[in-house]
């Protein structure tokens, strides 16, 4: 993925200011080493774990440098620099994942921010950085590849259907980009004291965009709402509506008679947070529809009339996270997952068929993890995870340490 020229002029604009205040700049990193191991179906876009790596392997998995640059006693600009083995298990060059400036007067109920940052929907784009999450993977709904192109449309051969690794093209889209990155401009607002806030922000394409710049005019809006009762509790409703389509020289030819900008992906999701004593849970729920066009036997579907024929595809995720922390091991916990992806069946859109059919496949994953935190900033963590039919051909084990410094 290529770094936009945006983004590099406006990382290098606020850096050089910020050399007036070079007193107050924070420059921080974080470096994530892993043991991995996966079964013999395993693949990127299925398990993490790339087929290339199956056998036991030891790798720097993600590397980071942070930037927080104060302007002003109200304005600072931050930045993300990551190398990581995202879908090649294999370093990849560095890129600006984050860059984006934040106006943040005290006074205010509110913050304005602008650039390239973390997605408002879901409770799981919060925690990007490994020493911030309990599991070493996200849920499903963020990290499992479907049949969805951002390209083709829909397309069987993409996502679980395909033996393709990440690094040989397109291979379908998670329902949420796990990396959790938006471009746009965005704000928080606090409704109510300590209570209830408010995260929007109109962007570049819905949250399922793994794409750091649009090439076609997208839009979209994302929202979560989030509410804290009491010091246990905490509850978000996310919203998420626009357009995910992106141009390319094979969908050029069929661009030109049928605008993609009709096509779009509605999220909607819920969450909740309750954390008491040595006890914390952590559930959600997210539901996707797309209206897309269609990519079968290697070509666009053109059959409804001559034109385009138009795919209404949905699905849900579910999962739910139990953490225990044993309060005779300071500083160590355990925690289980369970979750599903299920797919909804389709109706056909060609008019000499109209038949319904399953678009993709269910699936569900148990995961089982052990951490412990030798210092606030170094954690180690073990996970053990399997799919699917549970018969250990699509397990994944490892082993993470994480560090923030």
């Amino acid at each position: 993925m290529k770094i936009p020229k945006l983004l590099i002029s406006l990382f290098l604009c606020f850096f050089f200011i910020s050399q007036s205040a070079y007193s107050q700049l924070q420059l921080n990193g974080s470096v994530d080493l892993e043991l991995s191991a996966g079964g013999e179906e395993s693949r990127f876009i299925t398990n993490g774990i790339s087929r290339e790596f199956e056998a036991p392997n030891l790798a720097v998995t993600q590397l980071n440098a942070f930037l927080f640059a104060p302007i002003s006693n109200e304005i600072f600009f931050e930045s993300r620099i990551q190398l990581d083995t995202w879908g090649s298990g294999k370093l990849n060059p560095p890129r600006i994942s984050l860059a984006s400036i934040t106006w943040d007067n005290p006074d205010n109920s509110y913050i304005i921010k602008a650039g390239r940052f973390i997605s408002p929907f879901g409770f799981y784009t919060k925690r990007q950085l490994s020493t911030d999450r309990v599991f070493v993977q996200h849920p499903l709904g963020y990290s499992y590849f479907t049949n969805i192109s951002d390209i083709r449309g829909y397309w069987p051969e993409a996502g679980n259907n395909t033996n393709a690794e990440y690094e040989e093209g397109d291979v379908g889209l998670p329902t949420i980009y796990f990396a959790g990155y938006v471009t746009g401009i965005g704000t928080q607002i606090e409704l109510r004291k300590d209570k209830l806030f408010l995260d929007a922000a109109l962007t570049n394409g819905t949250p399922v965009t793994i794409r750091d710049r649009s090439t076609l005019p997208n839009l979209a809006l994302t929202s979560r709402l989030f509410y804290r009762p009491y010091v246990f509790w905490e509850q978000g409703i996310s919203m998420s509506f626009g357009n995910f389509m992106h141009g390319d020289d094979l969908n050029n030819s069929v661009r030109e008679e049928e605008s993609f900008q009709k096509y779009y992906q509605l999220l909607l999701g819920t969450d909740a947070k309750i954390a008491f004593t040595y006890f914390e849970i952590i559930g959600e729920v997210i539901y996707s529809k797309w209206k897309t066009t269609g990519f079968i036997f290697n070509q666009f579907n053109e059959s409804c009339d001559g034109n385009l024929c138009d795919y209404n595809l949905s699905n849900i995720s579910g999962n739910i996270d139990f953490k225990y922390e044993p309060p005779s091991l300071t500083g160590s916990y355990i925690a289980l997952r369970a979750e599903h992806l299920l797919f909804f069946d389709a109706d056909d859109p060609d008019p000499e068929t109209n038949n319904s059919f399953n678009w993709d496949e269910d699936v569900s994953r148990l995961t089982a993890v052990f951490g412990y935190k030798f210092a606030p900033n170094l954690l180690l963590k073990a996970s053990f995870s399997d799919q699917g039919d549970f018969d250990l051909s699509e397990y994944a084990f490892r082993i993470q340490l994480s560090s923030f410094f």
